[in-house]
């Protein structure tokens, strides 16, 4: 996610940087606009930070639940194991 963050960032930073560069006569209008541009490109590449921290978090709290669910697994087969071998000695 991260480098679609930079590749986005960077690509509108270049179109805006080309059209700034690309023609001598850049009016106030149309340099107003690349900024909404780059403001509006700015906040997407935010929102995606934030969305994949997000999902980063609940990420690790899904893998704590499951390594959670494995050692419960794990203690149950040991009482089961140990109540078999009991029953066995009898």
């Amino acid at each position: 996610m991260n480098t679609l963050l930079k590749t986005t960032v960077v690509g509108v930073f270049l179109a805006a940087l080309t059209g700034m560069s690309g023609c001598a006569s850049t009016s106030k209008a149309e340099i107003d606009a690349m900024k909404t541009d780059i403001r509006t490109a700015q906040d997407t590449a935010n929102r995606a930070a934030s969305d994949a921290a997000a999902a980063r978090n609940e990420a690790a709290a899904a893998r704590e639940a499951a390594e959670q669910a494995r050692n419960a697994a794990m203690e149950t087969n040991e009482k089961l194991d140990r109540m078999y071998k009991k029953s066995m000695y009898k």
